[in-house]
């Protein structure tokens, strides 16, 4: 029985998670410009119609590629705060730490996450994925930081403002250790961000003040 015989007669969840993990092997390889839709079926070991029954495009694999990814990223940072210390400063430790796990700092996934982010204003389905797996990513933080806002009695506290400014900053290091990772530590990748948080708890919350002022 032929590849793609055996491809044809899986389960239709495990034939798209076939397909996804040849996308990425395909955006890692070549960026999101050459992962054509025949490297990708020949990377898969099917036929391009057979993608084609599946998706609208490259495009629509590529959206999906990136939700099955983000997901994976989501996953393991909610198992690291679900395992930490039932206080919001403990939660956002352990997301730290989550962040800078060796699984995700994987010069693999780095590479697809560049593609997937050169391909983001390019094509609308991209676009969309990006816009939800980001706003996921945002919210996560957002409660954590809020729940840390209610432990410590700070009113008027901008969750929203704050989360972003959080993720930027993970996002920098993150992708600042995956394009050269002798620039820092991932030890010191956390420390960073434990001194953000610090920063936060020393005064810097007034900086995120939904009203004129904060207690």
């Amino acid at each position: 029985m032929n590849q793609e015989a055996r491809f044809s007669r899986m389960e239709p969840e495990l034939r798209k998670a076939n397909l996804i993990e040849a996308t990425l092997v395909c955006l890692k390889r070549h960026g999101f410009q050459g992962a054509s839709i025949r490297k990708i079926s020949a990377e898969a070991g099917v036929s391009v119609g057979l993608i084609s029954h599946h998706y609208s495009g490259k495009d629509e694999l590529v959206a999906e590629a990136y939700m099955a990814i983000t997901g994976r990223v989501m996953t393991l940072l909610r198992d690291a705060m679900e395992q930490a210390a039932p206080n919001a400063r403990e939660r956002l430790s352990a997301f730290f730490r989550g962040s800078f796990s060796a699984e995700l700092l994987d010069p693999q996934l780095i590479d697809a996450w560049l593609a997937f982010w050169g391909a983001v204003k390019t094509a609308e389905a991209i676009n969309q994925a990006h816009d939800h797996s980001y706003g996921e990513y945002r919210a996560i933080l957002r409660k954590v930081l809020m729940e840390l806002a209610q432990e410590e009695g700070w009113e008027n506290f901008d969750g929203d403002l704050a989360a972003i400014s959080l993720s930027a900053l993970l996002d920098g290091l993150w992708l600042e250790s995956g394009l050269n990772p002798g620039t820092f530590t991932p030890e010191q990748g956390i420390q960073i961000c434990e001194a953000w948080v610090d920063g936060l708890q020393a005064g810097g919350r007034q900086r995120f003040c939904i009203k004129t002022s904060c207690v």
